[in-house]
């Protein structure tokens, strides 16, 4: 008999809340935000264990009750739950899905146990939560084990779980460093077309027993342009993206001038005083395009070109004969 509505008759559920450590942007999650995340429960190995026991972690969704609604034992309980709540820098307590149970085995003398938590959901196998969706725009959060102590009455803790960003989350804008006029782009309407992060490297899976996650190979990460016409005034932030932190930042970017790509590649990121900038995890940084507009040269004709390709030649085919 498979349950997940929190009667069973011999186990006390586990209490918990959550806090979140918030950043400052708006697709991100911050307070306010719903998020989801999976709860994790490790007991230790004994009623006196100071630490919850990963090696003999193993992964169960549903709670198992015997004809009497009660555990038979303790590996008949769920470890994992799946949870939505909205985020906020005070604890409040959040609904798990299945209920979480204390240890029953030991009697007067069950175990401890500790709960984590990971989000967003992912796949839990093991001690790693893998994440369906890897394109720059999950906000990875972690929150270390916290004491929730025994089935004991008198030890029981409402676990507190503070949710921390794993990433650094880069969010861009733009704008002309001056007017058009005077320059090859007068009255012409220029824009951001894309935005390319060269070798960035978004989260796969995160290991809840160490807290630390796993990268994929770096890749190419292309984040959308305001495609409002630019100005002297930043253009609205992207939507941001959450990355591995690193010391230096190769950006492209692709403007389009009148609908002509112009494309600027290599682009190291700076900071105000010329050295490279260095990202953080937990930080949010925002990086400004200052875009000066080609000066026209007086008296001078601009050079105009023309492209097109040749199409594929038919060769003469070839075949193979087996006997």
């Amino acid at each position: 008999n498979v349950i997940d509505n929190g009667e069973a008759a011999n186990a006390v559920p586990v209490q918990i809340s959550q806090t979140v450590t918030g950043v400052e942007s708006k697709a991100a999650i911050i307070p306010g935000n719903k998020m989801d995340a999976v709860i994790i429960m490790v007991d230790g190995n004994s009623s006196s264990a100071s630490a919850p026991d990963f090696d003999s972690f193993t992964p169960k969704k549903d709670n198992t009750l015997n004809n009497q609604n009660e555990f038979a034992s303790d590996d008949a309980r769920a470890n994992y739950a799946n949870t939505q709540f909205t985020a906020s820098t005070t604890a409040n307590e959040i609904i798990l899905t299945p209920t979480l149970y204390y240890p029953v085995d030991g009697d007067a003398s069950p175990k401890k146990t500790w709960i984590l938590g990971v989000a967003p959901q992912g796949t839990v196998s093991g001690t790693t939560v893998t994440f369906t969706q890897t394109d720059g725009l999950q906000d990875v959060m972690f929150a270390g084990q916290q004491a929730a102590g025994s089935g004991a009455t008198s030890d029981q803790t409402k676990a507190a779980l503070n949710f921390q960003h794993k990433t650094t989350q880069l969010t861009f804008v733009a704008r002309l460093s001056g007017e058009l006029a005077g320059t090859e782009w007068a009255n012409k309407t220029v824009s951001v077309k894309d935005i390319t992060i060269q070798n960035a490297q978004v989260p796969a899976s995160l290991a809840f027993n160490t807290g630390t996650v796993n990268w994929k190979d770096a890749a190419n990460l292309m984040v959308a342009g305001c495609n409002t016409a630019l100005s002297t005034t930043p253009c609205a932030p992207s939507v941001p993206v959450m990355v591995k932190p690193t010391t230096n930042i190769l950006v492209n970017i692709d403007l389009s001038v009148e609908g002509a790509v112009k494309s600027y590649t290599n682009l190291v990121v700076k900071k105000d005083d010329g050295t490279n900038l260095s990202t953080s995890e937990g930080f949010s940084h925002q990086i400004t395009f200052n875009i000066t507009p080609p000066t026209a040269a007086s008296g001078a004709t601009i050079i105009e070109a023309s492209a097109k390709i040749e199409p594929w030649k038919p060769g003469d085919a070839g075949k193979v004969d087996i006997q």
